[in-house]
């Protein structure tokens, strides 16, 4: 049976945060991952930025640690230039390539191909985790982090789950975006200004363009022109990858009620490449700028933006995000407004009280999972109430998360304690001596 210090379940930006952060600590760590690559939305649903190191005007840094040393060696790489805004966009071979360099610099096992479908325990302790693939493996460890987006190791190990909105269930929509190439910038900045009732652009100090947006009554009059299947009227929303002319789109939604029922996931799937079709040909029919852009290629899967989230020491609430709580075992920060894509209402954020260059924290109770002694819960499922959820889920708070899980692992295996009884002002010094912002 393979053995380890720390096993990482899902090779996402949370999990790459733990497991980063848990080598470099000098733990032996393993990544069991179920698609053939790192970055988990990142590289295989396209959401092409780290989003979440800046505080939403895009004025002051708010995360470092592990998650800076991911976007220096990616720069290194050409994948991306730094900060536009409040994000850092990349391109994805690029990022794939960075974290397969990192990961095994850092000595850590990966398990591609690989999906968890179950968890042995030893009284309140997992004790390793069932792991499916080309062959059936059990992997053991002293501590688990639960980055698989969809809390699975916490639902296996018997944990307290929670899904969708506390009052309906209904779940944020998905999206898949998509890269469209040879875009004319210059174009489409003077077309924004032309029709600035139907789009609106971000620029940057050397005149590029960062952001593109299109409003919601231009795609109303295009899919009536054209008859398009774009069925919800939201903004079609892209930003640059840091390649000129180059944009990634974040534009097609679709409702999944059961992210577990694969006919479901299947059908979204082929509804939402309905829509990239029809984006592309709105765009270069009615957008100037895009005469020549063609379609690059489409995420190679569909990105989730909530399922289910385990049940922690704390459950961080909508009044802590938009209050801008603070809390004395904070182990991240986050800026980012509450961001909901309501297969009802549309795309809807509310933004936190204290303006778009304040910020929240993240506590440490929220990312251990309640009734599991040896059990870490980060990124989207973490222990959030679902609107806390569409604020928190943004993968540089997300690596943050992972960072801290990482370094309490650590602890906890050093002076043998389970997770809650972690000493949190001394894993916050650790944290900030290793660049961690608190």
């Amino acid at each position: 049976m393979d053995d380890y210090d720390v096993v990482v379940c899902g090779g996402g930006p949370a999990g790459i945060g733990a497991a980063f952060s848990a080598a470099n600590l000098g733990l032996r760590t393993a990544i069991i991952e179920r698609h053939f690559m790192l970055g988990g939305n990142w590289t295989n649903g396209y959401v092409l930025s780290v989003l979440g190191m800046y505080t939403y005007d895009g004025k002051s840094k708010i995360v470092g640690g592990i998650a800076d040393e991911v976007v220096e060696e990616l720069k290194k790489s050409g994948g991306t230039a730094g900060q536009a805004g409040n994000f850092v966009p990349f391109r994805p071979d690029e990022m794939k390539l960075t974290l397969d360099m990192l990961a095994e610099k850092k000595g850590i096992t990966v398990y591609y191909g690989s999906l968890v479908k179950g968890a042995k325990k030893e009284g309140n302790r997992i004790s390793s985790v069932y792991v499916s693939g080309k062959s059936n493996i059990e992997v053991k460890g002293k501590f688990f982090v639960d980055s698989t987006g969809d809390a699975d190791i916490a639902f296996y190990s018997g944990a307290k789950t929670m899904s969708g909105m506390e009052n309906s269930g209904v779940h944020q929509q998905a999206t898949l975006p998509f890269r469209i190439g040879n875009i004319n910038e210059e174009r489409i900045i003077l077309f924004a200004i032309e029709h600035q009732n139907f789009v609106s652009v971000n620029v940057n100090e050397k005149g590029r363009l960062e952001r593109f947006r299109v409003l919601p009554d231009f795609v109303k009059l295009a899919k009536e022109k054209y008859g398009l299947y774009l069925p919800y009227a939201n903004a079609e929303f892209m930003f640059n990858t840091s390649k000129k002319g180059e944009f990634v789109c974040n534009a097609t939604h679709v409702d999944i009620d059961d992210f577990t029922d694969g006919n479901q996931m299947a059908k979204a799937i082929e509804d939402a490449r309905k829509q990239v079709l029809s984006s592309i040909e709105f765009f270069t029919k009615e957008v100037s700028g895009f005469e020549d852009a063609y379609l690059v290629d489409s995420a190679p899967s569909i990105g989730l933006r909530e399922t289910r989230r385990a049940v922690g020491e704390y459950v961080l609430k909508m009044d802590d995000v938009l209050n801008n709580a603070k809390f004395d075992d904070v182990i991240a920060r986050c800026g980012h407004p509450i961001e909901v894509h309501d297969p009802s209402k549309g795309v809807i954020y509310t933004h936190l009280k204290g303006g778009d260059g304040s910020f929240y924290e993240v506590p440490y109770r929220s990312i251990v999972v309640k009734g599991i002694d040896n059990l870490f819960a980060i990124g989207r499922c973490l222990s959030a109430e679902f609107y806390a959820q569409a604020s928190a889920r943004v993968t540089g708070t997300a690596m943050a998360m992972g960072q801290a899980a990482a370094t309490a692992s650590k602890m906890a295996i050093d002076k043998e304690l389970k997770a809650k009884d972690v000493p949190v002002k001394d894993l916050q010094e650790i944290l900030k001596k290793n660049g961690a912002m608190l």
